[in-house]
């Protein structure tokens, strides 16, 4: 492998001496190898991108970026497997008075590689175009990382839910018993329920209505209380008890005064589910367990009629609680999916009471232990898991203990409980040692408020969005049937399969493009008030998403409906729908179906109208289901309008609503391929005529 990488360093010297002398910026321009053009700048140090075009780079970047930036172009390649092939190759420029000085510094380069991410690889990925010269090209979509990943729901294995788990499943779950049974039927048996109906593993934003229900909990969990475990936020003072001058109530920035839950996820895990039931089931079996005295903040806050739409009911005779574990947004998304693991315990915040798990039933004290990523994403926001916790038998103490754990290991105790409130006037503390007793049911995603600062209405149309959309499995297929049936004004089909599209670079391509409409401030039309009839025209699948569960069912994840997005449809072939998985969308000015508003893709809210562009193989259809970003559309009634892309531009618009003499079907045409992600390809076929395709299973990478 070090020698692999040497050979690549040298190669990459070699193509920057052979084209140094004339070299010029192509449509496809990646800047620095870590962001994908967008004729705007993207080089390492660039404060405005804004500002420098494709062509400055060409030229000579602006002196912040930095000696060492280079752009590569390309000619597209007849296949993704042949982006290394030499015809065409890549062209390299680099900005350098010496090849010799730039050997040198590969060879630093290379030394530091080694010592600090040996085994690091480093691939670039480009887009093909078929049978299209890179004059005529237009927009390319270019991927920087890994390949995509196509993820077939249908080769998925789930452990089902067991009878006792079914029995018992929260009335509020998606998976519920209620939710589980025929419609024909008045009962659901568990043995009349199909395995795939009990098997899950899915994560639900809890509804814009419910999140009210988590900030009273945490607004009544809440005390004024700092302890040592509070880090400074200067890193000026070591650990204090009672908290340091910085987090003390009165300093500066001072101890919170609450929290605004911005996002709720919750967690449907049908294994997970299993092992927290069959864990209770073993405590139950030894008999009840004295209570604590005083009962949890959290249980209290339950006696609230209201918190039964989200919270289970409990079994208080084994001590069964919801109580609050702090951590970072990206590591509790981590716990939500993959459970707790023994490997990490007590690695966060010490051993107090012995390794293992801890919680609190005040959020102030678990926020003590909530991170954010500082210069990330996830800059100021934190996270807190409000677990359904068996406490079983505790040992009680109100002192430090690291050997309390071994009640646990002797099968005195199912937990400790440390009494820090009673004893100085802190919080107290539950140790859990078995990973089965915890079922972290819900991811609280929150800010910190401090003096002066007051909770703030949150924006349904405009809610707090996750880096990377949440990914749920098994109850796709029939979600998505759904989908079809609901959205098609012609002959239904059947979902044969369904292929998830999971593709970093895509995503955070579309997620950015997300966020520069979104700072523009100006409010998007919504399609339903384009045709002068605000009760007309709504987009179907957004209906058909409202109807069916509401927006925790269906998990819409990241969807910002304040900026005109949308799930709609794009029919196209098998070949195709593989090409836009792995790179996009590709805008140009040749099209394999005619385009009556200009250039751009386009996408369809009537499942029919896609299927009419899709090109059958071996009975099969295959339709990308995207979710697409509009923006501020131009409507238009007419029947052709070739230039409608250049008068909405025109206008500042970035998307072209097409009615045709208000008659429809409508198409949404939008001008950048960054303005869509392709989710999933979805293959469909007549009703009744399932069959099995191996086109999208995964192909062995080749080791060499």
């Amino acid at each position: 492998m070090v020698s692999a990488l040497l050979a690549r360093l040298v190669a990459v010297e070699l193509c920057w001496r052979a084209t140094s002398s004339g070299f010029t910026c192509g449509n496809g321009c990646v800047i620095s190898s870590y962001a994908v053009n967008d004729a705007t700048c993207d080089c390492t140090g660039c404060e405005d991108e804004n500002v420098w075009t494709c062509a400055s780079c060409a030229g000579g970047c602006p002196s912040s970026c930095g000696s060492f930036t280079y752009c590569i172009s390309y000619a597209p390649s007849p296949s993704p497997r042949r982006a290394q092939s030499p015809s065409p190759s890549p062209s390299y420029s680099r900005n350098t008075s010496s090849s010799f000085g730039l050997i040198v510094g590969i060879v630093a380069i290379f030394m530091g590689l080694v010592c600090l991410v040996s085994g690091m690889a480093v691939c670039i990925k480009m887009s093909e175009d078929s049978g299209t010269n890179s004059a005529k090209s237009g927009l390319q979509a270019v991927v920087i990382g890994g390949p995509a990943k196509v993820r077939n729901f249908g080769s998925l294995q789930l452990v089902p839910l067991s009878e006792e788990a079914f029995s018992i499943v929260p009335g509020y779950w998606a998976r519920s018993v209620g939710n589980l049974k025929n419609a024909d039927s008045a009962e659901c048996c568990y043995h009349s329920v199909p395995r795939d109906r009990l098997s899950f593993d899915e994560l639900f934003y809890v509804s814009f209505e419910n999140i009210q229900y988590f900030q009273a909990l945490m607004d009544r969990t809440y005390r004024p209380i700092a302890t040592q475990d509070r880090a400074c936020p200067t890193k000026a003072h070591v650990k204090t008890p009672g908290g340091c001058p910085c987090v003390r109530p009165g300093g500066v920035p001072g101890l919170p005064t609450g929290f605004q839950v911005k996002r709720v996820i919750r967690v449907e895990d049908s294994e997970m589910f299993n092992r927290y039931i069959t864990r209770r089931e073993q405590i139950k079996m030894r008999g009840s367990c004295a209570p604590p005295d005083p009962a949890f903040f959290t249980s209290e806050a339950m006696t609230d009629g209201s918190m039964d739409s989200v919270l289970g009911e409990l079994s208080t005779d084994l001590n069964e609680v919801y109580l609050w574990h702090g951590t970072q947004v990206r590591a509790g998304l981590r716990i939500a999916q993959d459970d707790f693991k023994m490997t990490f315990a007590g690695s966060g915040a010490g051993t107090m009471y012995g390794k293992g798990f801890y919680f609190c039933e005040s959020c102030t004290k678990a926020d003590e232990y909530a991170e954010d990523e500082p210069g990330g994403y996830y800059k100021g926001m934190r996270a807190l898991l409000l677990c359904r916790i068996c406490v079983g038998k505790f040992h009680y103490t109100l002192d430090r203990e690291p050997t309390a754990i071994d009640h646990f290991h002797s099968g005195i105790t199912d937990s400790t409980i440390g009494d820090r409130a009673k004893s100085v006037n802190t919080y107290r503390e539950v140790a859990i040692y078995d990973a089965d007793q915890v079922y972290p049911e819900y991811l609280v995603i929150y800010q910190r408020l401090f003096q002066g600062e007051t909770i703030q209405p949150l924006q349904k149309e405009l809610p707090f969005l996750l880096e990377n959309p949440l990914y749920w499995t098994n109850e796709i297929k029939d979600l998505i049937q759904r989908l079809a049936d609901g959205s098609c004004s012609g002959e239904l089909h059947q979902v044969n399969q369904v292929h998830r599209v999971e593709d970093s670079g895509l995503w955070c391509r579309y997620l950015r493009w997300k966020r520069r409409v979104s700072a523009g401030g100006e409010a998007c039309v919504p399609p339903n008030e384009l045709d002068g009839n605000p009760e007309s025209g709504h987009v179907l699948t957004d209906k058909i998403l409202a109807d069916f569960h509401g927006d925790e069912a269906i998990s819409v994840e990241n969807m910002t409906p304040g900026l005109n997005e949308m799930l709609l449809w794009h029919g196209t072939s098998a070949e195709a729908a593989k090409a836009i998985a792995t790179d996009g969308f590709l805008i140009t000015s040749s099209f394999s179906h005619g385009r009556r508003f200009g250039h751009g893709v386009y996408l369809a809210e009537d499942l029919s109208k896609s299927l009419s562009y899709c090109k059958e193989s071996d009975g099969i259809y295959y339709v990308l289901l995207c979710r697409a970003t509009c923006g501020h559309i131009h409507y238009t009634e007419k029947k052709h309008a070739l230039e409608a892309h250049v008068h909405a531009k025109s206008m500042g618009k970035t998307c072209v609503l097409a009615n045709p003499d208000k008659k429809g079907p409508r198409e949404y045409i939008l001008f950048s391929a960054d303005q869509v992600y392709p989710e999933y390809i979805v293959e469909f076929v007549p009703k009744g005529k399932a069959k099995f395709t191996d086109i999208f299973v995964p192909e062995m990478e080749d080791d060499r």
